[in-house]
């Protein structure tokens, strides 16, 4: 990715950030034990699912538990960023927005839908905060 990122990815640790390229929900579970909180946590881990089908409910369950321990570790002014999917799945995208509504901590939203050139069509990123 040098060239996209240029040096920027050859130290994972600096002195205010580091980059965990590991499994999330180990780390996650680990960080909400020991109570550890961050200002920023960016998923880039999956996209809202295609369908809304019951036989994709793991799917989605595996979504709402990194949901959850993200929100977990969130400070309460901090900010959760992810990627929805093609804002022509509305009805995904519609699912979403309700488990947002049934975290097990209350949370707030915003969405920017923009054009992804290399996607080819408009996307929907989302910001998520606790209230």
């Amino acid at each position: 990715m040098r060239k996209t990122c240029g040096n920027v990815l050859d130290n994972l640790k600096g002195d205010c950030y580091e980059i965990l390229v590991q499994d999330c929900v180990p780390v996650l579970k680990k960080f909400a034990e020991q109570g550890r909180t961050f200002d920023y946590v960016i998923n880039d881990l999956t996209a809202v699912p295609i369908s809304t089908a019951p036989e994709e409910d793991s799917t989605w369950e595996f979504l709402r538990l990194i949901l959850d321990l993200s929100i977990r570790v969130l400070r309460p002014s901090g900010k959760y960023f992810t990627q929805g999917n093609c804002a022509n799945l509305t009805d995904a995208l519609s699912e979403y927005e309700k488990l947002l509504g049934r975290l097990s901590c209350k949370v707030d939203f915003s969405k920017e839908v923009v054009c992804v050139p290399s996607y080819m069509e408009l996307w929907v990123f989302y910001t998520i905060w606790k209230k």
